[in-house]
């Protein structure tokens, strides 16, 4: 029997891009989606599209501007007794999908407004198999004061817009730090980064300023990029691979291990059909530093070589493989070659990352970031204080109500508050505003804010079950060692026993089902 002749990867690659370049594009149609709170004359992400759309139909491809609002605002208040929302980023892809699918484009670029729009994006392009790129609008520029109003907003004026107890000095002195100059590094701006290391925004385009020069010389390169990608039939569902989601998580690490983006490339993942294992990824996590402190500011990272001078600094320390091929055909050490600042890069500004707990109350596991963890806080043995709501511990942190190193729980985000949130941030804002970061430790099952100075405990997983951080009780007593990588409360098997049981009869829950589950 004749040996069947397989043909390699690279001499497949080869026939398919012959195949499709003989195509006639003309019918081919490139979308350009624009997300915004507004549409003014005035928003940049406008001028882009136009640089955009110009080079495109330049290259005989059709192309359409489709403006949507920040998704996010809008559902986020869409709800009943009979629903709870799911991650605004969820919604966000469904709808995505809906309008992507009509409008038939061959290819899509997109001009997100935040975080959720921009993971909600990719989402709904990996279901449609489209050749895809995201090109930022910039990171958050300081100079604009939108984060220092958030930020005094709270502390300031409560709901009855009475005055607040907050010392207004004490908070400015509290956030002068992070919001003295530069580009503080939130969320969104992490993960813009993030997406350079993954080949699915163009290099340099997401540390562009919004507004710069360069952003427009970015507009220009996005979109000769997405025609060639286009012509070539590249979908992001084969752009996003095993080694690219590990390349982004570690650069993640390196600038402070975001709890919040590890759930996002954990999502990516799973929409692509990847079969990545969390644990082995939190177990490679070990032991990998922080490359650069995002606390010292957007300028200080440009000066150091910015993102593609820490790739160069985590391939020479053996954090990624420089030998990686990307999509593109390149190397990833070859792309980082004329990139010379990059060596303060290779000086820690903290040995790990993250730390990865595991307890009574952390089925799977629970994150903290070592950027916020203080010497004094390596070992915690306290009383919990627990909260249904970031808005409920808010209240209590701002009424005084907080007992001096409890370490506060807030669980069942997402679940059961009225708004959906998963992110915890009024909570972390006001323990900052009293100065109380170091005083006391949030746990919960949702996100604390990447920029906030608390000492938080994630056990938000991509699964959705976060242990039995839902059985904690107030009083209970918590013992939180980094070192050694526990978390437990100190409550028995029985005592243990009786509050599932008691949470399941509240939730009437089938017994029928849990039997299912076990």
């Amino acid at each position: 029997m004749a040996k069947l002749k397989l043909k390699n990867i690279d001499n497949l690659s080869i026939e398919l891009k012959n195949k499709f370049n003989g195509l006639n594009t003309t019918n081919m149609k490139i979308g350009i989606v624009i997300s915004a709170d507004n549409f003014s004359e005035r928003n940049y992400g406008k001028v882009l599209a136009s640089i955009i759309e110009k080079e495109i139909i330049k290259n005989g491809f059709e192309v359409e501007i489709v403006y949507i609002p920040s998704l996010n605002e809008r559902f986020r208040y869409f709800n009943d007794n009979n629903y709870v929302l799911p991650a605004y980023k969820k919604q966000i892809s469904n709808f995505l999908e809906l309008v992507l699918f009509e409008k038939a484009f061959d290819g899509v670029i997109f001009i997100p407004s935040g975080f959720n729009n921009t993971l909600g994006s990719l989402l709904s392009s990996i279901r449609l198999n489209l050749p895809t790129l995201v090109l930022p609008q910039g990171l958050t520029p300081l100079s604009e004061n939108s984060n220092l109003n958030d930020v005094l907003y709270l502390p300031g004026e409560v709901a009855n817009n009475q005055k607040s107890v907050f010392d207004m000095e004490n908070v400015k002195n509290s956030f002068n730090e992070y919001l003295g100059s530069g580009c503080n590094f939130t969320t969104e701006n992490i993960f813009n980064i993030i997406l350079e290391i993954m080949e699915l925004s163009i290099k340099n385009s997401s540390t562009a300023l919004a507004g710069s020069y360069e952003k427009e010389e970015q507009a220009l390169i996005t979109a000769q990029t997405i025609v060639e990608l286009t012509k070539n039939r590249l979908p992001l569902n084969r752009m996003i691979n095993k080694k690219s989601i590990h390349n982004a998580f570690m650069l993640n690490l390196c600038l402070g291990g975001s709890p919040i983006i590890i759930d996002a490339l954990m999502q990516l993942s799973k929409e692509a059909e990847l079969d990545i294992d969390i644990n082995k990824m939190l177990n490679s996590a070990k032991g990998v530093p922080v490359l650069f402190d995002t606390t010292t500011g957007f300028e200080n990272y440009i000066k150091k070589g910015g993102t593609w001078g820490l790739i160069r600094a985590m391939i020479k320390e053996k954090i990624i493989d420089g030998n990686y091929k990307t999509f593109n055909d390149t190397v990833l050490s070859d792309e980082t070659k004329e990139f010379k600042i990059y060596e303060e890069f290779c000086i820690p500004a903290k040995k790990e990352s993250i730390i990865v707990l595991r307890g009574n109350i952390a089925e799977k596991f629970a994150i903290t970031k070592t950027t916020t963890l203080t010497e004094d806080k390596t070992k915690v043995i306290a009383n919990v204080q627990v909260f249904s709501s970031d808005q409920e511990a808010y209240n209590a942190v701002i009424n005084k109500a907080i007992t001096t190193n409890a370490v506060i729980v807030i669980k069942d985000c997402g679940k059961n508050t009225e708004t959906g949130e998963t992110t915890i941030y009024q909570t972390a804002l006001a323990l900052e505003s009293m100065g109380l970061q170091n005083k006391n430790i949030i746990v919960t099952d949702g996100f604390v804010m990447d920029d906030s100075k608390v000492i938080s405990i994630s056990m938000a997983t991509p699964d959705s079950n976060s242990g039995n951080i839902k059985y904690i009780k107030d009083g209970d007593e918590i013992e939180i060692d980094f070192i050694k990588g526990r978390i437990n409360i100190e409550v028995n098997a029985k005592e243990m026993n009786l509050r599932q049981k008691k949470y399941v009869k509240e939730h009437k829950l089938l017994p029928k089902y849990l039997n299912n589950l076990k």
